[in-house]
C-alpha cells in the first residue's frame, strides 16, 4: 500500500473564486473608498471629549440643515396694489355670532345696500339655533301635552290659569302689566330658548351697505325697511349682549387676521344698540401653485347707543 493513500486533502475554496466571497469583497471595497486617507488605528487615541465634540457638531449640522430646508419651503409674500376690476362679483359674508339673551323668534337678520337690493330676514345660508339658559343649543321651547296646565307664575289670575307656552306666559305678564324679562331664564316654558346663535353665510353686492341683526319682524313698506315688535315686550328693556366668534368677508384665508373675531359686548341695564363701521380692502391671494383666492381685509370702528 502506498503511504500517500492515507493522506486526504481538504477542499479549501480559492480566494479567487468569484462565487465564494462576493459580498465580503464588495464590503471591503466600500470600506476602502474614501476621498481622504484614513489614519491607521494604531495612531488614533480615542477620548470621551472627542465623542462629545462629534455629537455637538452633528447636532449643529442637523439644526443648520433643518433651518435651510424650512427656509426653502417657506412662502414669501409679495405685496402689490392694483385697481379692483371685479366690481360685478358678489361678496359672501360668513357670520358666527351669539346673542345669549335674545330669542331667535324675536330677531331678524337683514341686508340693505346702496344699489337698492334688500334681503329681508335673510335665511338663505344663515341658520338660527336656539340656546338654553346654559348657552347650549336646544330644540326650542317645550310643547305642552294634552291636559297639561303650566303655571303662569306671577301673572296667574282668574283669566290666566294656564300658560302652556312661552308666548302665553309673556301675554299673561303683559296683560297684568308686569315685566317678564327677569323670569325668562327660570320659567320652564321659556328657558330652553333664551338665546340665539346665528351662523352661516349671506351673499351681497360689492357696494356700500349694511347687515344688521334687529329686534322684531322685518317688513318692507314704501321702499323702506321697518321692524315691527310689540312695545310691551320690551317694556323693561332688551339685552343685546353678543359675542362675535367669527366673521369673514370673502373667501376664508388661513392666517388672515380679523379684528372683530373674539369681540364680546355685555349690555348693561336698559336697551343698548351696537354699531360696527367696517371699511373693506379687496385682497387677492395668488399661491405658488397659481390658485387665486378672493377675500377682503378690513378696518373697523364701533360705537354703542343707550
Amino acid at each position: 500500500m502506498s503511504a500517500s493513500s492515507g493522506i486526504r486533502r481538504r477542499n479549501v475554496p480559492s480566494a479567487a473564486d468569484p462565487e465564494t466571497f462576493p459580498t465580503s469583497s464588495a464590503l471591503e471595497t466600500l470600506k476602502r473608498f474614501d476621498v481622504y486617507n484614513k489614519v491607521h488605528d494604531d495612531f488614533v487615541q480615542k477620548r470621551q471629549s472627542g465623542g462629545a465634540v462629534t455629537l455637538v457638531t452633528a447636532a449643529i449640522l442637523a439644526m443648520l440643515l433643518y433651518c435651510e430646508v424650512y427656509e426653502f419651503f417657506s412662502v414669501e409674500i409679495l405685496h402689490s396694489i392694483t385697481v379692483d376690476t371685479s366690481i360685478d362679483r358678489k361678496l359672501p359674508i360668513s357670520l358666527d355670532m351669539t346673542f345669549p339673551h335674545l330669542r331667535c323668534s324675536e330677531v331678524s337678520v337683514d341686508t340693505v345696500d346702496s344699489a337698492g337690493d334688500t334681503q329681508v330676514d335673510a335665511h338663505g345660508g344663515l341658520q338660527m339655533h336656539n340656546l338654553d339658559a346654559a348657552g347650549k343649543m336646544s330644540q326650542g321651547d317645550p310643547v305642552a301635552g294634552p291636559g297639561d296646565c303650566w303655571s303662569c307664575m306671577e301673572a296667574a289670575d282668574a283669566d290666566h290659569k294656564c300658560c302652556n307656552s312661552c308666548q302665553e306666559l309673556k301675554n299673561a305678564y303683559n296683560d297684568k302689566g308686569v315685566p317678564y324679562f327677569h323670569i325668562l331664564d327660570s320659567a320652564m316654558q321659556c328657558r330652553s330658548s333664551i338665546g340665539c346663535k346665528i351662523k352661516g353665510k349671506v351673499t351681497v353686492n360689492k357696494v356700500s351697505g349694511n347687515i344688521h341683526v334687529a329686534l322684531g319682524k322685518s317688513v318692507q313698506r314704501d321702499g323702506k325697511l321697518v321692524h315691527e315688535f310689540n312695545i310691551e315686550d320690551i317694556g323693561d328693556g332688551f339685552n343685546t349682549s353678543h359675542y362675535i366668534d367669527s366673521i369673514t368677508f370673502g373667501e376664508y384665508v388661513e392666517g388672515l387676521q380679523s379684528p372683530l373675531v373674539g369681540t364680546r359686548k355685555i349690555a348693561g341695564a336698559g336697551s343698548w344698540m351696537y354699531h360696527y363701521y367696517i371699511k373693506l380692502v379687496p385682497t387677492v391671494y395668488i399661491s405658488r401653485w397659481g390658485t387665486t383666492t378672493y377675500t377682503n381685509q378690513y378696518s373697523v370702528t364701533d360705537s354703542s347707543l343707550f
